[in-house]
């Protein structure tokens, strides 16, 4: 597996200023089957992207926290996250803060953050990260692309919040690409492309945003029929923080790949609600109860 880097370069093929402000990163981890647990075997990085230790608090899975010290990205910034899940692997990847796009420059230089995942026949990945926050300004490009082979299984989520309300920001400049692929033995499951445009009409309308700026969607590579997507709406309905004046949840089946979508203004209430599905999802996916990631208690 080869992870692409990108380098600016000016006209007269000198190095740009941009090089010396920007910070490039990038992982590659390959996880295989050992003997009674999943083993990390091979990791690769480059610039500012590490991982803690493995943790194993329920055997078999292995829990692991992808850490981005500096925090954010500036213009020029590229993260390259590479996952290769042998065959039987199993394995949940989380990060233990939100992610951020800061504002870019006069240039409108581009922020890129990358997952790319090869998941084997008989793995399963958990791809549970924070939300990304995307600062007024920024131009930002969020792409999630998982290739699965076989029968092999994903529960993914991904939380975009526009702006810093709580700072007095809003989103009024800029831009967010946010791509999902999830792709089995070559056949798409799902592609979609969301753009959001700072100031645009989209955010305001209600065929839009309608106001709101936190997006989340969580996919999952199984069939829920009717009777377990309603037990899952009446189950989202009843938790304490469920607002269905502040915010808008919605359950879907699409082919093999359960939708969990979520509008609203709360980060915390989405991944509240993801957390929730995810616990319920979780004994359908890979057989196993919920077992929460230390990190996020701290």
């Amino acid at each position: 597996m080869n992870i692409p880097y990108a380098v600016v370069a000016d006209v007269a093929g000198q190095q740009s200023d941009k090089i010396a402000r920007s910070w490039s990163a990038a992982i590659e981890l390959e996880l295989l089957k050992g003997p009674g647990r999943t083993d990390i075997r091979h990791v690769l990085h480059k610039g500012p992207l590490r991982i803690q230790r493995p943790f194993y608090p329920e055997g078999e899975c292995c829990h692991v926290y992808l850490l981005h010290p500096p925090g954010g990205m500036v213009p020029g910034d590229e993260l390259q996250v590479a996952i290769d899940l042998g065959t039987g692997a199993e394995a949940l990847l989380t990060t233990p803060s939100a992610g951020k796009a800061y504002k870019s420059d006069k240039q409108k230089t581009a922020q890129l953050q990358g997952i790319t995942a090869h998941i084997s026949s008989d793995a399963c990945l958990e791809w549970l990260p924070q939300e990304t926050i995307i600062f007024d300004g920024a131009e930002a490009e969020l792409r999630n692309d998982f290739h699965l082979s076989g029968n092999a299984k994903l529960l993914a989520w991904d939380i975009v919040v526009l702006g810093r309300r709580a700072s007095g920001e809003s989103f009024d400049a800029g831009r967010c690409l946010q791509r999902f692929t999830i792709l089995r033995d070559g056949r798409p499951l799902l592609n979609e492309r969301t753009l959001w445009e700072g100031g645009s009409d989209m955010l305001r309308a209600n065929w839009g945003m309608a106001n709101r700026w936190v997006s989340g969607s969580l996919f999952a590579t199984l069939e829920a029929d009717r009777a377990t997507l309603d037990v899952l709406r009446e189950g989202l309905a009843a938790q304490p923080y469920f607002d269905k004046c502040q915010a808008e949840w919605g359950l879907s089946q699409r082919r093999d790949v359960f939708m969990a979508r979520y509008l609203g203004n709360s980060p915390e209430h989405c991944r509240k609600g993801f957390e929730y599905l995810w616990g319920q999802l979780r004994p359908l996916l890979n057989g196993r109860e919920a077992c929460r990631p230390r990190i996020w208690n701290t």
